[in-house]
């Protein structure tokens, strides 16, 4: 399987345009890079003609690459303070306990999310989630949400225990849930609602249960129990649910391309924290180049 690449560019000059101004490239250039990041991410040995293009720069040996822009799209990195990071990592690297897994994953929607009820569930149940799907997505470009009407269209089902199981693996939940497919790339591509009646036993209810459900799923997130109760990503029950300003401002960094995709934790916390001494130390412009 092909693995994905992304790219941080440390310019030498300040470009200044936003994420709407994103632009596709192939063009190849001469660019130094630090040796350490050199042996960590190039296969190919240095020879004794590498080494006579050899710079140094505050302590480092810095490395001439040939062709290290690959086409893609560059977008510019988004900065974030620790404290927005410290509950982003919580709710998308699986926080579990007070610790982290450095094998976790950050998984998200690549291709548009098309749902399909089954017939059971009621018109209003359907009605409210895809209200609350379109309040969700309007503000995200990368987050593209529908409804069919066939299940061959879909790659999200929505159903109620007691009518076809469309997830077998769901089959004797005692609890709602739901059941979510990735790829080897990290970007998930099938999800699965199921609705127990017999716990969610009134129509009100159900609706904050499919609509917490779903919300989760948009990126098999962790909730937390540090946010107020009101706010989707907060692990608490309230009957007045609402997508909050904080909800929306986690929600729309995940699907930002101004971050790595599908990275795992480890890789994370590294391209944060060279992007923001660069910034820090220089005032260039960083830059993730997305390949895909």
């Amino acid at each position: 399987m092909k693995k994905i690449i992304t790219y941080i560019f440390i310019f030498l000059f300040f470009v200044g345009y936003s994420q709407k101004h994103e632009h596709k490239t192939d063009t190849i250039r001469k660019i130094y890079v630090p040796l350490k990041q050199y042996k960590k991410n190039y296969t190919k040995q240095l020879t004794k003609e590498d080494t006579l293009n050899f710079k140094f720069k505050d302590n480092d040996t810095m490395v001439m690459v040939n062709q290290y822009l690959h086409k893609g799209v560059y977008v510019p990195y988004e900065y974030k303070d620790s404290v927005f990071l410290k509950y982003y990592k919580k709710i998308a690297f699986n926080h579990d306990n007070g610790k982290f897994s450095f094998d976790t994953k950050m998984r998200y929607w690549k291709k548009p999310i098309k749902i399909f009820f089954s017939k059971n569930v009621s018109k209003n149940v359907q009605r409210e989630l895809m209200r609350f799907a379109s309040e969700v997505s309007s503000d995200i470009d990368s987050l593209n949400i529908s409804r069919v009407n066939k299940l061959e269209d879909s790659n999200y089902v929505v159903y109620y225990k007691g009518g076809f199981e469309y997830e077998p693996r769901m089959h004797n939940y005692k609890n709602s849930s739901f059941y979510v497919y990735w790829n080897g790339k990290n970007q998930l591509y099938r999800n699965t609602i199921r609705i127990n009646t017999d716990k969610e036993f009134s129509e009100i209810l159900i609706i904050n249960e499919v609509k917490k459900l779903f919300f989760q799923s948009l990126g098999r997130f962790k909730l937390i129990d540090e946010f107020e109760c009101e706010n989707y990503f907060a692990d608490c029950h309230s009957k007045n649910k609402n997508f909050s300003k904080l909800d929306l401002e986690i929600l729309k960094y995940h699907y930002s391309y101004g971050i790595c995709k599908g990275t795992d934790l480890l890789t994370f916390e590294e391209q944060h924290a060279q992007a923001k001494e660069t910034l820090k130390l220089h005032n260039h412009k960083v830059n993730f180049i997305h390949t895909e």
